[in-house]
Order: C-alpha cells, then structure tokens, then sequence
C-alpha cells in the first residue's frame, strides 16, 4: 500500500520499507537523502512537511505517526504549519489559559494536543517541529540543539537553551516544548516563532482573571520574540528548508529529501477517527480537570461557589447567602448538570430568573457565566 500518493515527485527515487507497528508493512517513495543514516543506531532518518493548515489535521497526523510508526530503526522530523489557533496542553484549563471572547470574535480555533506543557499560540508565522524516535533514543535536548544548529550556521542568530529547554533570543523565549512518552514510541515537539502576529498572540492568551481555583498545569508565561525581529530575510520556508537539511546532514541546496504530505483517510487509514476525536467539544473542554470559582453576590460580603466537573456543572454553594429555597432551586435547575457551551450561554441569555431573584444583586453571577460559555468548537 502506498500510503502517500501525493509524493508523486518523488517517484524517481527509490522504495524504502517503513516498517509500522502491528506487523504491517508499507512502501512509499522517499529519496536516497532522506534514509542516509547520520548515528550508528538509527537507519533512517525522515522529513515530512504537512500540506495541511488545519490544528486537528495536523495533531491528528502526529497522534497516527505515534500510533503506528515502529521507530526502532528509524527517526522522523515532521514539520508543520497552521492557520490562526491556540492550542493547550493535555492537562490544562481553558477558562484559565485563553481569551475565550477574544478567540470567539477572531475566528481563531481552540485545540487540545495529547502533550502536556503550557499554551501556544499558532499561525502561518510560527513552525511546528515534531521528532519522532523510539522511546529508548528519547533526546530532546539534542533536538533542540539540531534547531539551534541549523538557524545558527545559516543565519548566525544566536540562540540558546534555557534549564527549563526553551529556545532563547537575547534572553527572549523563541520557543516552546512539551513531549509524549509510550512504552515503545516517543516524540518531542517545539514552535519556533518566526514571524507570529504579537497583537493576536497576546489578545488570544491575555486571560480575564475570573478567580478560578484549579490544580491544571497552569502556563509559565515568558516574553516572546520573533525570529524576525532580529533577521528579516528570515522566513518560514526557509527556517523548514534549512531544519530539515540539517537534521538528515545534507547539503541545503538537496530539497529532494523530504516529502509533502496530505494528512487524509486515504494516505493515513483511521486518520478521521483520530481527527474528529481532537476536534470535539469533549476533548477540548471536557477533558478539563476539576475546578472551582466563587461569584459575589451583592454586597460583596455573600458569594455562591460553582464547581465543574468535565466542563460541566456539577454543583453550586450557596456560601452565606440569603436566598429565598425556590430562588436556589430555579438557580440548580438551570444550571446543574449543563455544559458551560454556546447552548448554556444561549439559556442563561434567554432566562427570567436573574431578573426574578433581583438582577442587580446577581448581575456578576449571570456576567461570570456568561464568559464561562464563550466555548465553541
């Protein structure tokens, strides 16, 4: 099975087996470049670029490398760009990490990738670096020194790596970093911030305080730079031409050893599962751990504590509050056991009981979860 198709270009070169996991082969045309082995203990190296923008196509297509790649004899660079979105690590709270209106009225979508770390901002100026080896050549630190190698010989920006293994600019962090360790299969993947828009880069991540409490991985949030700023020849193509080149150590002017791919059903059996999987409203916002907030009600003095659980709202505390049973109970009855999603936002919009209970004194209740269900997908 030839599972890309569209590396057409590449059919002059010769067949090279990919051996996947579960005792499936699949052939597919790669160049002679690509598989030059550059360490005694692996084979082959890969360079593959997405032909995709799309955060879920792309997170789906790494989730399908790890799944079903044997990497024991072989390591993959997967590079990749995407249209306008913010993505959070595996084990962190939205309501915390992103400006959900500020999103909402951008058009910029919210994703969840299977790593942990903190959140990112995407788009078309920031490269996406993938390094897929087996988990016994796990080596971030030599990846994020392959990174500073290759900009550093083309461009002579001098970049460093921090303790906490940022990619560092004139003390400004250029990049960021998080992995994924399995019992067989392991990859590391980083940004590189090239030519971002800062403006949308702070308006998506410059988070309304709402007093959450919360034990999510939060954000360590450090001052960022552009590659750009400090080279303006620089730009994204080149950054993926210069990466890959030296990552298999070959010449920047031999282009043929890496193939574009289409992240689809078709090239990638069992891609839309994984893609549709990324891209709910469950994954995204659900799979948020628990947390809690308290909103005043009128004189400060009284407030009602919401926890969530799943994204959802498991129970109110009415905390020193003087609240009429059939006020508490019309407040349970709209809200307990509901999503905090655009249909909730639409609920609470269209309901009477503020208004009932005296709007004045419950106005911050109703504006906190208003925001809490700026989610959308």
């Amino acid at each position: 099975m030839n599972i890309f198709r569209n590396s057409y270009l590449l059919l002059r070169y010769h067949q090279v087996k990919i051996t996947r996991l579960g005792n499936m082969n699949s052939y597919y045309p790669v160049s002679i470049i690509a598989t030059r082995s550059i360490a005694d203990d692996v084979s082959k190296k890969l360079v593959f670029i997405s032909k995709s923008n799309n955060i879920f196509e792309n997170l789906a297509l790494e989730d399908w490398f790890y799944k079903n790649f044997d990497f024991e004899n072989q390591s993959l660079l997967f590079m990749w760009v995407n249209t306008p979105c913010v993505v959070i690590g595996r084990h962190q709270n939205p309501w915390l990490e992103v400006n959900l209106k500020n999103l909402s009225q951008n058009s910029v979508l919210l994703s969840r990738r299977n790593s942990g770390g903190g959140t990112v901002y995407h788009d078309q100026g920031n490269l996406n670096c993938s390094f897929f080896t087996s988990r016994a050549r796990y080596n971030r630190k030599y990846n994020l020194e392959t990174i500073c190698g290759s900009i550093r010989s083309h461009w002579n920006l001098d970049l460093t790596i921090s303790p906490r293994e940022d990619i560092l600019l004139n003390s400004y962090k250029v990049s960021g970093t998080a992995s994924k360790l399995g019992h067989r299969n392991a990859y590391h993947h980083c940004t590189l911030l090239v030519d971002v828009d800062p403006s949308l880069l702070h308006q998506m991540l410059n988070v309304h305080e709402l007093g959450i409490q919360s034990n999510s991985t939060p954000s360590v949030r450090s001052p960022t730079l552009n590659l750009k700023a400090c080279c303006p020849e620089i730009s994204v193509d080149e950054v993926i031409h210069i990466l890959g080149c030296y990552y298999i150590k070959n010449s920047p002017l031999c282009f043929q050893g890496f193939d574009f791919v289409t992240p689809s059903e078709e090239n990638f059996p069992g891609l839309n599962l994984i893609k549709q999987s990324f891209s709910t409203w469950q994954w995204i916002y659900g799979k948020t751990p628990s947390f809690s907030l308290c909103c005043p009600i009128g004189d400060q003095s009284s407030e009602i504590k919401i926890q969530v659980l799943n994204g959802k709202i498991e129970r109110l505390h009415f905390q020193d509050v003087t609240i009429g049973k059939q006020d508490a109970l019309r407040l349970n009855t709209l809200l307990v056991n509901q999503k905090l999603d655009s249909e909730l936002h639409g609920v609470i919009s269209n309901s009477s009981v503020f208004g009932t209970m005296g709007e004045d004194r419950f106005s911050k209740l109703n504006e906190i979860l208003l925001t809490l269900c700026l989610t959308s997908v």
